[in-house]
Parts: C-alpha cells; structure tokens; sequence
C-alpha cells in the first residue's frame, strides 16, 4: 500500500509540475517581447489646403486674420488731433462696412499700433501713398489660416504730393495692409498703390472677404502630422507628431490608446498652441494579448475639445496581412 500510495503522489506530482510548466511558458510566451512588427498606418488627412479667400484682392498670404473679432488699438501721442480724427474714422468705417468686427482703444499690448512721424517719405513715383505706411508684424502660419498677431500703422506728415480727402482713404488703406491686404490693380479700388482720386473706395470684395474670415469661429484643430508604431510580441512602441492647424491654443490635450476598441491608457501631452505640435514617444506600452494586430491611437477621445474639424484626430495601426 505504501508503493502504491507513493506512486500516485509521484504522478500527481508530475501532473501539478506540467500544469505550473504549461502556465509559467505560456505567460512567458505572453510576455516576453518578440520580433518587431511594424504596423501599417492609416491617417485621415486634414483639410489645410483652404484656399486664399480673397479674389480681387489678394492677401500677401493666404486667409490672414486676427484670431479675434475686438481689435485692440492705441494711437501715438505724437499724432496731432486731426491724424487721431481720421484714424478713428477709419477704425469706425471698417467696422460699420464690415459688421462682425470692432476696434477699441487699449494701452496695454494693442493689436494695432498707429504711429506719427515728422518725417515725410519721398516718393519717385507720382501720387504714391507716402503719407502712411502699415502691415502686420507677427504672423503664424497654421497651415489653415495665417494668424496676425499685431500689427503697425505709420500716418507721417501730410505731402504736397498727396490729395488730400475728407474721407479717411490713406489711414483704410494702411489698416487694411494691417489685415494682410495687397495692392490691387483697379484704380477705383481704395488699395490702388497711388491714391489718384477721392472717390477711391472700399471694395465689396474686401468687405465680403472680412466677413467670411471674421464670422469662422476662432478654434484650434488638433491633427496627426506623422505616426510610426511596432509591435514586439505584446509591447507596442509608437511615436507621433501632433500639430494644431487652428487659430487659438488647444488646452489639456489627451492622447488615447485603444487596443481591439479597448481604451488601454491616456496620456496628457498638455497644450498646443495654434501653428505649433508637439512629439510624443511611449516604449514597452503593454497591450491586451500578443496576438493584437489593430491599435487606434486616438486625440481627444472625451471630445472636451470643439475643434475646426473632428475626423482627422484617429490615427488606425494595422499589421500587415503576412505579420506572423
């Protein structure tokens, strides 16, 4: 009986030690990294081509705007009272033609600096509009929209050379150079480079252009400029750009990874500014099984954040048909 008792343990013994061995090479086989793999990517591109709003005349770049509706502005205290008149006509003007837009007076890190200066610009060519010069400063390209972020307006002594007008017509014309207008070539139009009548006039074009830039909601739009991921056995390593096309910041970013549609992890990249991304690099991200073959990495899963467009924040990671 003793022979017989021993025997069996020693079998049972030997069954409990190919269980624990089944178990332990199983979760090694779970776990240990294996070969890499790299992972076909699929990107919904987002819509940057958006083309130059206006048609009759151009902007030095393509659909340049504040990124703001109240535009701040100071005048120098240099400027005689006639100069300080005429250019509040013109914020005034704009501002009725226009209608989504309005100008008001700050010190404090103005939108538009006007500025007077004794000094009276020689001109070569007749009728030129010497007695101003302005444009935009600072300017951050998206890749949607040019953002101007100030811009100055200089009124210099009036000319002899220079008609003089009752309308405001040099002051429109800098302040519109401010909002990224070129020169146009009809001589009726108020932005003809030689100022060669008074009844040279804003154009519809201008006003309609104002408008459509004006009435955009003010948004960022969060994008993937570039995603690369490989996987080795049950460990994913992935690195992806991310980039912000829109035209105001984009606060407390969270990136999601979602493996066979289960949210794995979050991670906070924080904020991204308007024209600007940010890289972001995970190693050794433990997936749900080893045989994992779609991963979708995913901006702002909660949708906390209203964006330009929502369908290019999913970035999907397939491994290919002959992955192993």
């Amino acid at each position: 009986m003793k022979t017989k008792r021993g025997g069996a343990f020693l079998i049972i013994s030997l069954i409990f030690f190919l269980i624990i061995l089944i178990m332990v090479s199983y979760f090694l086989f779970q776990n240990l990294p294996g070969e890499p793999e790299k992972f076909n990517v699929i990107i919904k591109q987002s819509r940057l081509e958006t083309a130059n709003l206006s048609y009759k005349v151009n902007q030095f770049r393509p659909n340049m705007k504040f990124n703001h509706n109240s535009i701040s502005y100071k005048i120098d205290s240099e400027c005689s009272e006639e100069k300080k008149e005429r250019m509040i006509r013109a914020f005034n003007e704009l501002s009725k033609r226009v209608g989504v837009i309005n100008f008001y007076l700050s010190f404090d890190n103005p939108d538009i600096d006007v500025k007077c200066s004794e000094e009276v610009v020689k001109s070569t060519k007749k009728d030129f509009f010497i007695a101003g010069e302005g444009g935009a400063n600072f300017v951050v390209d998206t890749g949607r929209y040019n953002v101007i972020l100030n811009g100055t307006i200089i009124l210099h002594e009036n000319s002899k050379k220079v008609i003089y007008c009752n309308w405001p017509n040099v002051e429109l014309h800098e302040l519109l150079h401010v909002f990224g207008f070129a020169h146009s070539k009809d001589k009726n139009s108020l932005m003809y480079p030689y100022l060669e009548s008074c009844e040279q006039r804003l154009d519809d074009s201008i006003v309609e252009d104002l408008k459509q830039l004006y009435t955009q909601k003010n948004l960022p739009d969060l994008y993937f400029e570039e995603v690369n991921g490989i996987k080795k056995g049950r460990y994913f390593d992935f690195n992806v750009t991310v980039k912000n096309s829109g035209t105001i910041d984009a606060k407390n970013v969270i990136l999601s990874v979602f493996d066979d549609n289960i949210k794995i992890e979050d991670f906070n990249l924080g904020n991204i500014p308007f024209g600007g991304g940010m890289s972001f690099k995970v190693n050794n991200l433990k997936l749900k099984k080893r045989s994992s073959e779609n991963i979708k990495i995913i901006i702002d899963y909660a949708d906390s954040i209203k964006e330009i467009e929502e369908e290019n924040n999913i970035a999907e990671l397939n491994l290919p048909f002959n992955s192993q």
